[in-house]
Parts: structure tokens; C-alpha cells; sequence
């Protein structure tokens, strides 16, 4: 047991004499530039720190915390409640001993002993332009930038004062002393010299999100203008605001009267134009006040804005009357900031963050109305589409990233924050709401009415593709029935007659040889007359343009054809074209067929021309040639090939045609043939 004790004692005195030695031999920080180069982790094992430097700034929220500034770099300070001695104040030259702290945008001195040493002398501030004011190197830096103080805030153990710094806005943070309000209200809308502390705001992750200023006391704010007393400043116009010689730092009054109320002042119009002023002081002043502004100029988008130091009332109260504003007519260039009254049709509305959202639409522009969040009350605003009277502040607007004047493309109004809108006109009691409504009620209806329809469309289909079969069967039969007279009435008729003609050639070749060789020519025209006709037939059973399109374009596939020759065929067709019976048409179309055949064979025509013309209550066919011709009126069976006319009239008679053929020698053939209503009604075979 004894040896086991002894073991044990001599390991622990063994770990203590090697922790000794580790702390002795710690390296110790004499410089704030060392410590704020020690990384998260290394700052987190509690380094010594112990430097020399002057305070800088004292923390408002905790009395024994403070910035100390060594000459290298700054520093945030905590002490120990008893490590602070009584009576620190900024300018202080003190020592510190401490260890580093990781909590902070850099690593910081905590449980800090101060030792006073006597009065200090801070560096020279660094004076970072706007390019360098959320630089990471200038956390816990003394700084000194030019700056305009547009408002103040105060709290339980501070002064927040609301400063832009190169036109960006930031805070900055003062002890809170007796005269401490009363001397930033003094200070409200100048230019100062702004001497502090900059600190970071950031996150878990050590990312920067702010930056903000620690100020000693007041005096550390310097007025870069002198406060003024009466009408100290040149007396302007507002379209003289920041003209010529007229600068940013330029003291100058205005005189005009109040136009409306704005949450950062009131706007100013007088014979020049209006503006925005931003008031250092929250005294309500109503519209129609008739008002000396003395203050500085500041730019602004489209027109400069009035930072006001003070505003006296200057003379008795005014009517003022707005502008009327024509969105499609109006220059716009003009009415920014202006006091307008506008009449246009409500569209909507919203909720923003601070203000509610109207939105309107006045001829074919669209725009919004901004209405401050305390008097916006859904409820109470106007329906969608009635008729509204608006009076407002004009404030134009760009979708371009500059704002120039010849890139405005539109604009929106700042109503007052009672009023500002007059219903002229109530909308239809057929709002959008009620028509959805009936819209979606008759979608139901015609829903219902589509799934009627379409299961009745389901059993016409099913009756249609009956009776289609039916027709199909039908129209196969009738048109094998057609075929079947049209060999009976042409072929076979006309191998009858040839037949008839041989049959004779026996007992004629002995006792008559002239009639025999007649006969014997007789039968060979019958026969190309016959098999010209079969090949028609055959063309006609292979060819469906006559079923699918119609007469019009079977013509037209004889001209193509050239009605097999050279000669030139032309088709023309005069009139709305109509479907003609079954009958008709193919009667009619073996008629231009015929005609055409024998002018190019017989008549040796060069040119054939086809005419089709729809008449009301008639059908006309023209043929014309300018072949040879030949004497229609004596014209004998036994002349030539005057089947193919035989022919003719053969069909022109079945569908109750009139046909005419006109020819003279050397003048060509016409061959017309006529169907009347009654007969286009009727089929034929």
C-alpha cells in the first residue's frame, strides 16, 4: 500500500513542477498588434498580456470596460470589478495586465488589472475614406471621419446618435450626461468632424454584419460649420439647391409653405419647385404653414433634399392646392416631390414592413400608393376597381441603376397620414370575386355538359362507324353496278357491233368485195374506239381523283397529262365549285375526255382549252381546240372516228345535258355541254 502512495505522490508533484515550468516559460505580450495577430484558438489558452497604452474610449454599457490604444493597434479591455481604479477617463495613460480573450472580432484583454501611470496622448486618428469603412484592420481603431448627424435616440445609459458617413449611414454610441440630448439636437442635420472608436458587429461565425462608433463625450462631435444665428445663410430658391457655388457645406434658407407631413419632416414648395426637409426638430408644423428653413443642402435622388438646422414660421398660414397630375400627359420631370392629385382605378393592396402598399392603375400606367403602416387599415380601404381621387407627394422612380431624370419610368405617391383618398366612382357589382364565382359555377355546368357530350359523342361514334360501314358496303356496290353498265353500254355494245360486222365478211368477201372492205374498216375503228374506251375504264377504276376531289380536279389531271401528247392543255375554272351527283360528274368528265382525244388525234390541235364554270342553277363544260375542225352539221357515222361524238351524245343524253358541237374546217372544234339544277339534283347512271 505504502509504495502505491509514493507512486502517486511523486507523478503529482511531477505534473506540478512540469505545469510551473510550462507557465514560466509562456511567452508574455507586450503589444496590442501581438495580440490581435493570435489566432482563435491560440487566444483561447489565455495568454498574458501586459501593455502600455492611453484609453481611448470608455464602453456606455459597462463601467469597467474601455479601449485602449497602445500606438500599434486598438483593444477592448474588461477588468476585473476590482481591477478598475476610480476616475478613468479617456486620455489616461495606463498599464494593463491581463490575459487574451477569443471573444471578439479580434482577440481582447479580459480579467485586466489597470494601473494609472498618468495623462496619455493618442495617436494621430486614422481618417478612412468610404472605401475603407467596413475595413476588418480598423476594428477598435481611433478614427476621426467627416460625418452628418440626422438623429438621436435615448436610452437607459446611453445617447445613439443616427450619423451618415460618407453617405452611408451608420450609429455612433455616447455616454449619457446631463446636456447630452440637448447637444445632439444642436448638432441635428450638420456637417461635423466625428472622432471615435469603430467597432464591428458580427456574428457566431466571426463575419463581419455592422459597423458602428464609440464616442468619448459630445466634444468629440466638432460642428464643421459654425451654428448660425438669424438669416445667417444666402436666401434661395429650392431649384438653386446645390447649383454653382452652392455646395453640401453651404448654409442657405429657404422660404415656402408645407405641402405634407413626412415621417423625416415635411415636404417644402415654393415658386421654384418642392423638396423634402428633413427637420431637426420634431415640431409639428400642419400643411399650408408658411415657413423660413435654414439649413444644408444634400443629394438626392432627382432632386436635392433640405437638411434643416432650424425652421421659423415666416408669415400666416396659405391655401395651397396640388398639382394635377395626367399620368400619360404630364412631365414627370417636374413633379418629383411636388404635391399632386390624380384620379385612378384601385387594383390591390398589400402590407409592407413600414407602410401599406396600394396599387392603381391610371390610363395604361401603373403605379403604387404608399400609406403610412399607422393609418393603413385593410378594411378600410377602397374595392378592387373602384374610381379613386388621390392627393400625395410625387416621388418618381427608375428601374435603371442611375437616377437621371431621362430614365424615369414611372413614379409612386406618398399619401398624408389622414386622407389622401376620395372614392369618385364605386366598381360594377360585377367584381372580379363575383365573377370567379359565376365563372367557376358555370366551369361545373359546362363540365358536366362535356362529359354528357362526350358520352354521347362515345355512342354517335359507335352509330357513325355502323352507318360508315354500312355506307362503305353501299358505296362498293353502287360502284361496281356503275362499272357493270358502263362495260354493258360501252364495251359491250360495241363488240356486239364488231362482231355484227365480221360476221358478215364471209358471204361479202365473194359477192361484194368493196362492202366486205368496208366492213372490215368499219370494225377496226369500232375496235380502237373500244379498246380507247376500256382504257379509259381502266384509268377511270385506278385513279381516285375523281372520288376524293372532286370534278374540278380530274380536269386539271387531264391537263397535266396533256391528254397524252404534246399538245398544250389548259384547265380553267370559273365559280365557287360545288360536289355534283356521282353520275353527272363522271359523264361529264368522260366527255372532256373524248373531246380532248379527238382534238390532239384527229384534229391535230396544238392548244386545247378546258373550261369549267359553276353557274347559279347550271353546270357548264367547254372544250375548245384550234385543231383542223371538220363540218359538224354534215358529219356521217362512216366520214371518220365520229364514235367518240357519238359518244358524247350518248352521256350528255343519260344525265339530261345539253350538248353542242361548233367546228368548221381550219377553225377548230367547241364542244359545250350544259347541266341544268334538275338534273345536277338528280344521279344518273
Amino acid at each position: 500500500m505504502l509504495p502505491l502512495v509514493s507512486m502517486v505522490l511523486t507523478r503529482a508533484i511531477a505534473v506540478c513542477l512540469f505545469c510551473g515550468l510550462t507557465v514560466s516559460a509562456r511567452e508574455v505580450l507586450t503589444s496590442l498588434s501581438a495580440l490581435r495577430s493570435l489566432t482563435v484558438e491560440e487566444a483561447s489558452n489565455g495568454v498574458p498580456v501586459r501593455v502600455e497604452g492611453t484609453v481611448a474610449g470608455l464602453d456606455p454599457a459597462a463601467s469597467y470596460h474601455f479601449f485602449l490604444h497602445d500606438g500599434s493597434a486598438g483593444c477592448f479591455v474588461k477588468t476585473r470589478p476590482s481591477g478598475r481604479p476610480a476616475g478613468l477617463v479617456p486620455g489616461d495613460r495606463v498599464k494593463v495586465e491581463g490575459v487574451s480573450d477569443p471573444l471578439g472580432y479580434y482577440p481582447s484583454v479580459k480579467d485586466a488589472k489597470v494601473t494609472i501611470l498618468g495623462k496619455g496622448k493618442l495617436p494621430e486618428p486614422v481618417t478612412p475614406g468610404a472605401g475603407q469603412m467596413f475595413s476588418p484592420q480598423l476594428d477598435s481603431e481611433w478614427v476621426e471621419v467627416p460625418a452628418v448627424v440626422t438623429g438621436y435616440e435615448v436610452g437607459d445609459d446611453r445617447l445613439t446618435l443616427a450619423v451618415e458617413v460618407h453617405g452611408l449611414p451608420f450609429k455612433a454610441e455616447l455616454p449619457l450626461t446631463g446636456d447630452a440630448e440637448a447637444r445632439a439636437a444642436a448638432l441635428m442635420q450638420r456637417p461635423v468632424r466625428l472622432r471615435g472608436i469603430m467597432g464591428t458587429i458580427f456574428n457566431r461565425q466571426r463575419q463581419m454584419t455592422d459597423r458602428h462608433f464609440f464616442v468619448s463625450s459630445p466634444e468629440s462631435i466638432t460642428p464643421t460649420v459654425p451654428q448660425s444665428g438669424k438669416e445667417n445663410g444666402p436666401l434661395l430658391g429650392v431649384a438653386q439647391l446645390l447649383t454653382g457655388s452652392v455646395g453640401p457645406s453651404t448654409l442657405v434658407r429657404v422660404r415656402g409653405v408645407i405641402t405634407q407631413r413626412d415621417s423625416k419632416g415635411f415636404y417644402l414648395r415654393d415658386a421654384t419647385g418642392s423638396t423634402l426637409v428633413q427637420a431637426a426638430t420634431p415640431e409639428p408644423l400642419a400643411p399650408g404653414t408658411a415657413v423660413e428653413v435654414e439649413g444644408f443642402g444634400a443629394v438626392a435622388p432627382f432632386r436635392p433634399i433640405l437638411r434643416a438646422t432650424h425652421v421659423r414660421k415666416h408669415g400666416p398660414r396659405e391655401a395651397i392646392h396640388p398639382v394635377p397630375l395626367e399620368p400619360e400627359e404630364t412631365d414627370l420631370s417636374a413633379m418629383h416631390s411636388e404635391w399632386v392629385t390624380l384620379d385612378a382605378d384601385f387594383l390591390g393592396s398589400r402590407t409592407g414592413p413600414v407602410e401599406g402598399i396600394l396599387q392603381f392603375r391610371g390610363g395604361s400606367r401603373f403605379f403604387e400608393a404608399l400609406q403610412p403602416v399607422k393609418s393603413y387599415e385593410p378594411g378600410g380601404l377602397p374595392n378592387v376597381g373602384d374610381r379613386v381621387r388621390l392627393t400625395g407627394i410625387c416621388e418618381l422612380t427608375t428601374s435603371h441603376a442611375l437616377p437621371r431624370l431621362i430614365w424615369v419610368d414611372g413614379f409612386r405617391i406618398h399619401l398624408p397620414a389622414d386622407g389622401g383618398m376620395e372614392i369618385l366612382r364605386r366598381a360594377p357589382w360585377w367584381t372580379t370575386r363575383r365573377l370567379l364565382g359565376a365563372l367557376g359555377l358555370m366551369s361545373g355546368v359546362a363540365a358536366i355538359g362535356v362529359l354528357a357530350t362526350w358520352m354521347l359523342r362515345r355512342q354517335v361514334n359507335h352509330q357513325m362507324g355502323v352507318i360508315s360501314d354500312k355506307l362503305r358496303a353501299e358505296a362498293v356496290g353502287e360502284e361496281r353496278d356503275r362499272m357493270a353498265r358502263e362495260l354493258h353500254d360501252t364495251l359491250e355494245q360495241q363488240l356486239s357491233g364488231v362482231a355484227l360486222q365480221l360476221d358478215g365478211l364471209d358471204a361479202a368477201v365473194k359477192q361484194n368485195p368493196a362492202a366486205a372492205s368496208a366492213s372490215l374498216t368499219l370494225a377496226r375503228r369500232m375496235l380502237r374506239y373500244t379498246r380507247l374506251e376500256a382504257r379509259r375504264s381502266v384509268w377511270d377504276l385506278r385513279s381516285k381523283v375523281l372520288e376524293k376531289d372532286g370534278l374540278a380536279a380530274a380536269l386539271r389531271a387531264i391537263g397535266e397529262s396533256g391528254g397524252q401528247s404534246a399538245a398544250e392543255v389548259g384547265v380553267e375554272v370559273i365559280g365557287e365549285e360545288r360536289q355534283l351527283p356521282a353520275g353527272v360528274d363522271f359523264h361529264l368528265l368522260r366527255i372532256a375526255q373524248e373531246a380532248t382525244t379527238n382534238a390532239v388525234k384527229h384534229g391535230s390541235a396544238r392548244s386545247v382549252r378546258i373550261s369549267l364554270e359553276y353557274l347559279p342553277g347550271k353546270t357548264a363544260l367547254t372544250i375548245r381546240d384550234d385543231g383542223c375542225g371538220f363540218d359538224a352539221a354534215g358529219t356521217r357515222l362512216s366520214d371518220g372516228p365520229h364514235f367518240g361524238i357519238l359518244g358524247m351524245r350518248e352521256r350528255a343524253g343519260k344525265i339530261g345535258a345539253d350538248l353542242v358541237i361548233t367546228s368548221a374546217p381550219e377553225e377548230g372544234c367547241t364542244v359545250s355541254v350544259t347541266v341544268g339544277a334538275e338534273s345536277q339534283n338528280h344521279p344518273h347512271a
